[in-house]
């Protein structure tokens, strides 16, 4: 873009068959009512649960998953969000992936079960970038994570250089690098907008947060990333809450 613009970044929303989680919903008013010229979707905006190696097998815990409907809610939302906002960016993360993994073994699927195969994403004006590819806007660098350990954010920082955000873990951190005499340079990880205590945790909460990115990229492409944390099911922003 030739000039600055805002953007708003949603981490793991992880949409399945069944929908998604409430958690959305204020992030969702939030959108209509901020407008931002894109919207990026950090990966795991799918679930992709029917095609889950875990659960394959497991035919009790299958009944009911059907890809073709995680792929029409899919679809739903992505025309709600193209309604306000120019662009949308598509980043697959490990669940989107499950796609290829599931035609490692079902070879003569190709082609047929592929979310940017089998949803119009020109339509929504959506971008796709494939599975751990990074993704620029301005000098922030876009990544879904690829480390997960307790301190995943400085594993990131020394494993990748310059300006930093992704998801992947539902755990949000932040690490700067500030050195003598050079540019200093953050990673930053966000929440999720996904449920918390999802059936393979067996009825207990994962150590999660609820929350999501909001970017202001200047002309020059230096930005400000604002993480926004949702607590109790609401959050606050230009002196509005959503909830």
């Amino acid at each position: 873009m030739s000039k600055g613009y805002k953007a708003v970044i949603l981490p793991d929303v992880h949409i399945n068959h069944n929908g998604y989680d409430k958690v959305y919903e204020p992030v969702k008013k939030f959108i209509k009512d901020f407008k931002p010229e894109k919207i990026i979707l950090l990966g795991d905006f799918a679930d992709c649960a029917s095609l889950s190696g875990w659960d394959l097998s497991k035919t009790r815990k299958m009944e009911g998953r059907r890809h073709a409907k995680e792929m029409a809610n899919i679809e739903l939302e992505l025309e709600y969000l193209s309604k306000y906002t120019d662009e949308i960016v598509w980043m697959a993360g490990n669940h989107e992936y499950r796609v290829e993994r599931y035609l490692d073994t079902h070879s003569e699927l190709e082609g047929m079960i592929e979310y940017q195969n089998c949803i119009d994403l020109d339509k929504y004006n959506c971008k796709w970038v494939p599975y751990n590819q990074f993704h620029k806007e301005g000098k922030l660098t876009m990544l879904h994570g690829r480390y997960a350990n307790k301190y995943h954010a400085n594993k990131h920082s020394r494993k990748i250089s310059g300006n930093l955000v992704y998801c992947h873990t539902h755990v949000p951190q932040r690490w700067c690098s500030v050195k003598e005499n050079a540019v200093p340079h953050s990673v930053w990880c966000l929440g999720c907008l996904c449920k918390k205590n999802p059936d393979y945790l067996k009825g207990a909460d994962g150590a999660w947060l609820h929350g999501f990115g909001i970017l202001y990229v200047a002309k020059n492409g230096e930005f400000n990333l604002y993480p926004v944390d949702i607590i109790n099911k609401r959050f606050y922003w230009s002196n509005k809450t959503y909830k």
